[in-house]
């Protein structure tokens, strides 16, 4: 089994635990690289096969440590440090980093290859090289949305000139997510937030709730909703931005990614946002979701072993006591059962056809966790709607990324940014209401 980013298990293992399936091994690669490279040069041999697969830490004995600091130490005299790791490449799932090792005489890169769960797969000597400079991104302004004991560090991006701006308040996926949605180095609201800052329209993205402040959602117990999780904090934010300068107060729009976009039409109710925006939207029950997902995972190599049948029957029962004719209560499926009992009270197409603002619908065609047929659900409700606009990219994935094949969740080890088409779209969806027909 195959065990990727589910929209639902992420937010399933992610309150209670801390910790979504997509941050499984999620100390950032770039630590990883460095911490190793630091334990080589240390020689402390036990701290680097820590970190490393089992076929590096069985090549990493303490013999083979000490003659590669001799080939190292041969060209760069003492060591003197060990520089900050830049992510220089990707080899299929495999990622390549270059950590600089400062010499009396020289300087050299270790590379130092990551595979998949950031773990070490291989390592290499060569010429040092500087990371090349970063694009420069949109001016920044730190803001806190909520309250001051429990408010959320984020981000607002502005475009060049004084404003007021048309405005867009991000929204996350499923499970605990820093503002920028870092999923296994794939920032999806980073890239839209400076996208549509040059293009025009400021941008304020925020950590989630379960990322930034975790007791404060534990705290409702059995009571939890996405109420708590996730509606109640777009709303400040929407009135955050009306309460700016640089913002104009009567163009101010929320973009729900995944579980945002499925709850979307609730939250542009609440927040009386002035436009909404779905991304990859789930449309259907998250217990559904999460049972077709793990079927398309268990098959993706054709092969079921009797742990993953064991799995996927377990989470079978699971969903069926939760809605069955006289649904299990407690937390069947990781959560209160009541968390799914307030989402499946509000069906999102049906909320987002009672809307009088525009709407704009965006699915990828290669997305395993929100598909073709939750995107069939958005159509259906808002077909022969002026203000409603539905765009299929049939080449992208769940995060709005590029790629061919089948999908998968080693392709998110593969950074790799948000489509220009889709930012292209969401700006002139913002500056110009919905301008194509639906598709």
């Amino acid at each position: 089994m195959r065990m990727g980013l589910g929209i639902a298990g992420a937010f399933i293992i992610g309150v209670l635990a801390g910790l979504a399936p997509a941050q499984v091994g999620a100390a950032e690669p770039e630590a990883v690289a460095r911490s190793f490279s630091e334990a080589l040069v240390k020689s402390d041999g036990a701290a680097a096969r820590a970190m490393g697969t089992s076929q590096m830490s069985e090549a990493m004995n303490d013999a083979s440590i000490g003659q590669l600091l001799g080939a190292v130490t041969a060209q760069t005299g003492a060591i003197k440090s060990v520089g900050a790791a830049w992510h220089d490449d990707n080899v299929g799932v495999y990622r390549r980093y270059r950590v600089p090792v400062v010499g009396e005489l020289t300087t050299i890169d270790f590379q130092v290859v990551l595979d998949a769960d950031a773990r070490v797969a291989g390592l290499g000597l060569l010429p040092h090289a500087p990371e090349p400079a970063a694009a420069a991104g949109p001016r920044e302004i730190e803001v806190s949305v909520g309250p001051a004991d429990s408010a959320l560090p984020g981000t607002l991006s502005l475009p060049d000139g004084d404003g007021p701006f048309p405005a867009v308040v991000l929204v996350h996926g499923s499970g605990p997510s820093d503002r920028d949605e870092n999923i296994m180095g794939n920032r999806p609201f980073r890239d839209i937030a400076h996208g549509l800052a040059a293009r025009g329209v400021a941008v304020l993205r925020y950590d989630k709730r379960s990322y930034a402040n975790l007791p404060s959602l534990t705290a409702h117990g059995a009571a939890l909703t996405v109420q708590h999780e996730t509606i109640d904090d777009a709303v400040v934010a929407v009135a955050l931005l009306r309460n700016r300068a640089e913002i104009d107060p009567a163009r101010v729009f929320v973009l729900g990614h995944s579980l945002g976009g499925m709850v979307g039409p609730r939250l542009a109710t609440e927040a009386k946002a002035d436009g909404v925006i779905i991304m990859a939207g789930a449309a259907r029950p998250l217990p559904e979701i999460m049972v077709e997902q793990t079927e398309y995972l268990v098959a993706l190599d054709d092969t079921v072993t009797a742990e993953e049948a064991a799995h996927l029957a377990q989470l079978k029962a699971a969903v069926a006591a939760l809605r069955g004719p006289e649904p299990a209560v407690g937390d069947p499926l990781g959560v209160p059962s009541g968390y799914f009992a307030d989402l499946e009270a509000h069906d999102g197409p049906t909320e987002a056809a009672a809307l009088d603002i525009p709407i704009l619908v965006l699915q990828g065609g290669r997305d395993y966790q929100v598909t073709k047929v939750d995107f069939a659900r958005w159509q259906a409700a808002l077909e022969g709607r002026p203000q409603a606009c539905l765009k299929l990219y049939e080449n992208l994935d769940h995060l709005m990324r590029a790629g061919e094949g089948r999908a998968t969740p080693e392709d998110y080890a593969t950074p790799r940014p948000v489509a220009p088409v889709v930012i292209d779209d969401i700006a002139g969806f913002v500056l110009g209401g919905c301008r194509s027909p639906s598709n």
